[in-house]
């Protein structure tokens, strides 16, 4: 037997695992695959795969979410309709800089929870003395932890985080979410906002090891060393198809179309749908489309209503929206709204299990809850982003870096910003260590001719 036919069946097990999200029968498919390998045909399974990624969900299913440019943009508003940015050039400057402030320090702060629920990620930040979260995570010595981990299993999480604590850094170190927005900056200097999602493939490829990858980025990674071409890349075998991975890559599209909703939107479709489909999608551009507007005139929950209106209207993402802002107006407590998203986002999500911890739906709605109740206040804000549990330091990165955009560099304070001491180091090709000055200072001059300014 062809070694591909083992192959081709594991990756369409994986699609259809998909498509019961999108509302179809698990059962059905497999039986259709059954009757395909049955056939002992290496044709029969890819002619049914490609079948599988054209399949529209059953007629019965509430909610309507394309994955095309066409059907995502049929409903955006006015791209002329928007804040423009207001005080030149220096603003921008100063925050771009906080946005990459911001997303450095709210990754490394929630590098230690990940992956944690709520309960657990308050049991481990009290046992240290870090809760409510104000700042990076208590030292913990040796024989505390010790102590710690005889008593819960929990704590052992803390030993490879230990030199994240307080007093135990001087740069930013490598990461995932780090990396992505490093990468999607470089695409867009090197090919400027008309980049095309090869591009974007090509220079991740090119530059990023893969065992440095997760999840959707991962497998696009894989597939498209394997020669196969967007949007293919985000439905081939794909487990994640709905994760926060477009999302945790937006950010330079958003900090490139300042004022600019539009643009921003755009170029993070082009970049989302190399991995994700439907609400991951939708997730890049919310996300970037917001970092655009915030830059423009520094209100989080302005910059929200206008992220809404690039959301297609009949989505879960726009349900989950609406289900959040419900939550906050009603809570005060922001355990409350959180605890809401949980109950509710298994509604959403039809499933009695716990929804994946990297979906995009839940930590879209943690980042949402963190910036309506986080006062304008960064350290509140990117401490209920990571204190709301799940994929803690994706969530701490994304508000992090709306707040820098939001406040400016002024508005964080400085025991997030000196222990990092300007330098990020990396896994990349070629680019060991890097300053956040200059980071910053290249996204600024790829910005500014993108910018919309207040005349």
């Amino acid at each position: 037997m062809h070694p591909f036919h083992q192959i081709l069946l594991k990756e369409i097990r994986t699609d259809i695992s998909q498509m019961v999200e999108e509302g179809h029968d698990e059962d059905a498919l497999l039986a259709e695959l059954q009757a395909a390998e049955a056939s002992g045909s290496l044709d029969a399974l890819a002619e049914l795969q490609e079948a599988l990624w054209r399949r529209p969900s059953p007629p019965d299913f509430p909610y309507d979410e394309p994955s095309d440019w066409e059907g995502i943009s049929a409903h955006f508003p006015d791209g002329d309709s928007h804040a423009r940015l207001v005080g030149g050039d220096e603003v921008l400057a100063d925050r771009l800089l906080a946005g990459w402030r911001g997303r450095c320090a709210g990754c490394q702060l929630g590098k230690a929870p990940e992956g944690l629920w709520p309960e657990d990620v308050k049991t481990l930040l009290e046992a240290i003395g870090s809760w409510p979260l104000a700042d990076y995570l208590n030292a913990v010595d040796d024989r505390k932890y010790r102590d710690l981990v005889r008593g819960n299993e929990l704590f052992k999480r803390l030993d490879p985080s230990r030199r994240l604590t307080k007093g135990t850094f001087d740069h930013a170190v490598p990461d995932d979410d780090i990396h992505y927005a490093i990468v999607s900056q470089m695409v867009l200097e090197e090919f400027g906002p008309d980049f095309t999602p090869e591009q974007a493939l090509g220079k991740l490829i090119e530059l990023t090891p893969a065992s440095c990858l997760f999840a959707s980025g991962r497998n696009m990674f894989r597939t498209g060393v394997f020669g196969i071409r967007p949007p293919q890349t985000a439905v081939f075998g794909n487990p994640c198809r709905q994760s926060l991975g477009g999302q945790i890559r937006c950010d330079a599209w958003g900090w490139g179309a300042a004022g600019n909703p539009a643009l921003a939107a755009r170029m993070a479709y082009k970049d989302a749908a190399s991995s994700q489909v439907r609400n991951g999608i939708y997730s890049a551009i919310f996300f970037a489309a917001l970092l655009a507007d915030v830059l423009a005139h520094g209100d989080p929950s302005r910059a929200i209503d206008t992220a809404e209106s690039y959301v297609p209207p009949k989505s879960r993402f726009a349900e989950m929206i609406a289900l959040v802002k419900g939550l906050c107006a009603r809570h005060d407590d922001w355990q409350a709204v959180n605890a809401g998203i949980y109950d509710g986002y298994d509604r959403l999500y039809n499933s009695a299990e716990r929804a994946p911890m990297n979906h995009s739906l839940p930590n879209a709605a943690i980042v949402v809850m963190a910036l309506l109740k986080g006062g304008g206040d960064f350290t509140r804000t990117i401490g209920i982003a990571v204190m709301a549990g799940r994929d803690t330091d994706c969530n701490g990165a994304t508000a992090g870096s709306i707040m820098g955009c939001a406040l400016g560099t002024e508005g964080i304070p400085a025991h997030w910003t000196d222990p990092l001491n300007d330098t990020i180091r990396t896994q990349l090709k070629d680019l060991p260590q890097v300053r956040i000055s200059e980071l910053a200072r290249r996204m600024h001059e790829a910005a500014k001719v993108n910018a919309r300014y207040a005349r």
